[in-house]
């Protein structure tokens, strides 16, 4: 039976935004394994978007089992640049094969690859309102007095506060 509402979240950015709704996370949720490499085919405009993806998210959030839909969104990404400078060139109209006026057909590319964007982004995980929910604290640093708290982990939070400005 089909089920309603928004597939559900990875466990690993529902624990990054903290658990807002304080379900139990799925502990035996399947780890993928093995590092995120950039397919061969991915250069040029699409290679560039794939490193600022990648570089502005947090690390390991990114496994091998993402790289297809991080490809997919990178040409998608250069496919919708490439028709937007059509139409920036070309103008809205084109002419149709009788003469007259018709919509630029760039458009209906700019409208599909903008839809395969923010699905692929959301799925990445790469949406406003997801980074807003992200907390995304410094990596667990080994102390040798991290056995005190029977077994607990520490971990820093950052913010975006400047150092030496004071908490209200």
């Amino acid at each position: 039976m089909p089920t309603k509402g928004p597939p559900p979240k990875p466990t690993k950015l529902r624990a990054l935004e903290g658990n807002p709704g304080k379900r139990p996370l799925n502990e035996k949720e399947p780890q993928p394994r093995g590092p995120l490499v950039k397919p061969d085919f991915i250069t040029g405009e699409a290679g560039k978007e794939w490193d600022r993806v990648v570089g502005s998210m947090p690390d390991g959030l990114y496994t091998s089992a993402d790289a297809p839909s991080l490809a997919v969104y990178c040409v998608a990404w250069v496919l919708f640049r490439n028709a937007l400078a059509q139409v920036a060139k070309e103008g809205m109209t084109a002419i149709g094969s009788m003469g007259q006026k018709i919509s630029h057909p760039s458009l209906a590319i700019i409208a599909k690859e903008s839809e395969i964007i923010l699905r692929a982004g959301d799925r990445l995980g790469m949406s406003p309102a997801a980074r807003a929910r992200l907390e995304v604290g410094d990596q667990p640093q080994q102390s040798k007095f991290g056995g005190l708290l029977g077994g607990a982990q520490l971990r820093l939070v950052t913010t975006n506060e400047p150092k030496g400005s004071a908490r209200s």
